[in-house]
């Protein structure tokens, strides 16, 4: 009897803790308590359920914004958040992908330790309000049980017509999928060589590069988005659907090209007095390497790039890992791209720039190095600059 006694106020504890004192600590807000339960419910299951307190910061207040939160971490879209503009705290999945060694310093001595990947998470903000919208994809790894995302969403100003009215319907959201858009000959990559070695790309698993999403609202009652209408919503990571190698060697450079398969969506967000249409184009799969553009390779390194060796007593052959996220996470490459959805069906066309950066979430993209002759004893190459990740090695001949 004591023990059941016991378990109960124990039981007491661990839920008083859970919805009252650690929110509090982690600034979680007291209406998400229903959500921290449930979690905690699924955890003693043992699913694998983290939490996301996601913070929207806008560049200007709106008045009764609808908010709408929704994962696109599987590829199809799950509503995570609907409801007033506020930061939410949502159920997110935190799945295992493997391990890997990091780097630390404890009590003054650096130590390696084995942590536990985990798969990233996307997530679309959506922000509509009477004149302005504005939308957003974020990516994140939720290294953390509960992790804080800070999402800057732009806004844009359509001063809403009165034909789009929500006529009673409440906070809803409805997705739908319209197509696909292929996206033709996007600049994603360059290659080096130098006489004497081999470079090619690595693709495994997952690997992936980061490519623009865009967005852009349209009326409820039909109508077409306008082809040079899309908004910029955030990089999006995309793996590689087609395998291949794409060597380079003896003095040449390639820049490689891809086609990239876009997916079209439109949500339906309804909140207070109107209904919006948000369509959605975001990349799903660099599907072929389209064009190999081929020139002179300098053959030197840039002054700006850390310099690694690769000494000749170390084989002929390295492999050159790229981190899986970068500090730099400017635009690489911005290719002029017009398309439209399917075959002669012409509904939904994008004319504009689309850029890939120098970040990802996923997998790691990595170059092999082969070297087939040596020009002295040592190789020089450099993959990065002292700000970040440029997928790219540069080679020199030492």
């Amino acid at each position: 009897m004591k023990s059941r006694k016991k378990l109960a106020v124990a039981t007491v504890i661990t839920v008083t803790l859970l919805l009252v004192v650690i929110p509090a600590v982690y600034g979680v807000q007291p209406d998400n308590s229903g959500v921290l339960y449930s979690t905690y419910l699924d955890w003693l299951q043992g699913k694998p359920i983290g939490l996301a307190q996601v913070n929207p910061i806008l560049p200007h207040n709106v008045e009764k914004a609808t908010l709408v939160v929704i994962d696109y971490t599987s590829g199809q879209p799950k509503v995570l958040y609907k409801g007033p503009f506020m930061s939410p705290l949502v159920r997110i999945e935190r799945i295992p992908v493997g391990t890997e060694l990091k780097t630390v310093v404890e009590d003054g001595k650096v130590r390696q330790i084995t942590v536990t990947k985990y798969k990233p998470i996307r997530l679309y903000v959506i922000v509509s309000a009477k004149d302005y919208w504005g939308a957003r994809f974020i990516e994140f790894t939720p290294n953390k049980p509960l992790t804080h995302v800070n999402v800057e969403v732009p806004l844009y100003w359509d001063g809403v017509k009165e034909s789009i009215r929500n006529f009673g319907k409440g906070f809803q959201v409805d997705t739908n999928s319209i197509g696909n858009i292929t996206m033709p000959n996007i600049k994603i990559l360059r290659l080096h060589s130098v006489p004497g070695v081999t470079e090619k790309i690595d693709i495994y698993h997952a690997a992936s590069l980061a490519l623009d999403s865009f967005s852009q609202s349209g009326s409820q009652f039909g109508g077409k988005p306008s082809p040079t209408g899309w908004k910029r919503s955030g990089a999006v990571t995309t793996s590689f659907e087609y395998l291949a190698p794409v060597p380079t060697s003896n003095g040449e450079m390639k820049t490689v090209y891809a086609n990239v398969r876009y997916k079209v969506e439109l949500t339906t967000v309804c909140g207070y007095l109107i209904c919006r249409n948000i369509y959605t184009l975001y990349p799903e799969k660099i599907t072929y390497f389209s064009k190999i553009q081929t020139g002179r390779d300098p053959g030197t390194i840039p002054s700006n790039l850390v310099k690694g060796i690769h000494w000749k007593s170390a084989g002929n052959t390295f492999l050159v890992y790229f981190d899986s996220s970068s500090n730099d996470g400017g635009v690489y490459f911005s290719t002029a791209v017009s398309a439209c959805l399917g075959y002669g069906y012409g509904s939904v066309c994008f004319s504009g720039t689309v850029n890939s950066y120098r970040k990802t979430s996923g997998s790691k993209l990595r170059i092999e190095v082969i070297i087939n002759s040596w020009h002295g004893d040592r190789l020089y190459f450099a993959p990065y600059s002292r700000r970040g990740n440029y997928y790219e090695v540069y080679l020199q001949w030492g």
